[in-house]
């Protein structure tokens, strides 16, 4: 346990650092944990499995990406320019950038006149160091919630890390309810001959923006992966078909127990329709029309646990988070 509290401080200070980055980090995902799958079906598995996880880092990729605005990201270039400007004692040049960046920002404020937060980089990674063990998670569940209760948050927030399991996407974004006084603040002080001002006030402007996480539970994927496999099996190999369906269960289970829209009513109706599905196949019946409408369920809960964290929603906690 500790020496994976230790790789994860060693992950997060990683993932930090290369936050600005295109960099992509993908940590090792645990196996499924259906011990009673053949070794041959457990190879298919592991191959249909890890493609379906690469298909959702590559979806969050997209979807990150295609949110970035360029006049944003131009902005911050150019007061990164500025600064640069002011340690190189080219006031003029400084203040050409700013006035670049400000119409930018001004652009962007009658673009987006209700917007608070504005994405100009993105990060996606696989995280998965939850366990699969059921009893080990628990364990760390009632860790958790004692050293909570000592309000020793510090230990809580190192535990919570070996509950995480999931494609993250972090996306940092520009404040505009602040950024844009802070360019017209540093030009102000910058033709007050107040240099060392100016470039205090760009370097607290870079340090305000804000990020926002979403989350893509990797046992979701891992049952959704079961699901579409278990249909491919169900008349060539029934058995495997069950296992299959039991594992998917299973995994709807860790995802519920790691805290991943916990309290859904939904977990327990499809705990129920794969259970109906899986004496089913044992009595031979047609499971074609019950298994296309599971998985068209089980695709809008996944895509609504999902749900991309709006920047409105959360800019509280992630300030918050930035104070801390």
């Amino acid at each position: 346990m500790n020496q994976c509290h230790r790789f994860f401080r060693r992950l997060q200070v990683l993932f930090v650092g290369i936050l600005f980055s295109s960099l992509l980090f993908i940590a090792p995902v645990h196996a499924v944990s259906s011990a009673a799958v053949s070794p041959e079906r457990l190879n298919q598995l592991d191959t249909s499995l890890q493609q379906e996880i690469e298909k959702e880092r590559q979806q969050a990729t997209a979807e990150a990406e295609s949110k970035l605005d360029r006049e944003a990201i131009a902005a911050i270039e150019e007061t990164k320019k500025a600064i640069a400007a002011i340690e190189g004692g080219k006031t003029q040049e400084a203040l050409q950038a700013l006035e670049r960046a400000t119409g930018k920002i001004d652009i962007l404020v009658a673009q987006y006149p209700k917007l608070a937060l504005i994405p100009v980089a993105a990060q996606v990674a696989i995280i998965d160091f939850a366990p699969q063990d059921f009893n080990l998670v628990d364990r760390i569940r009632n860790q958790v919630k004692g050293v909570a209760i000592a309000e020793d948050f510090p230990a809580a927030r190192e535990l919570l890390n070996n509950l995480i399991s999931e494609i993250r996407t972090a996306i940092v974004n520009l404040p505009l309810e602040r950024y844009p006084d802070a360019t017209k603040q540093a030009a102000r002080l910058l033709n007050e001959g107040k240099i060392d001002e100016a470039k205090g006030v760009l370097q607290l402007a870079l340090s305000t923006l804000v990020v926002t996480e979403q989350a893509r539970p990797l046992p979701l994927v891992k049952a959704h992966t079961d699901l579409v496999t278990a249909v491919t099996l169900t008349e060539k190999d029934r058995d495997a078909a069950q296992r299959l369906l039991e594992d998917a269960r299973a995994q709807l289970k860790l995802a519920q127990e790691l805290g991943y829209a916990r309290g859904d009513r939904e977990y327990a109706a499809f705990d129920k329709a794969i259970k109906n599905l899986e004496r089913q196949v044992k009595a031979r019946e047609n499971t074609a029309g019950a298994f296309a409408k599971l998985q068209e369920q089980f695709s809008s809960f996944f895509n609504r646990v999902s749900e991309v964290v709006k920047p409105g929603d959360s800019s509280n906690r992630a300030e918050a988070r930035r104070r801390d």
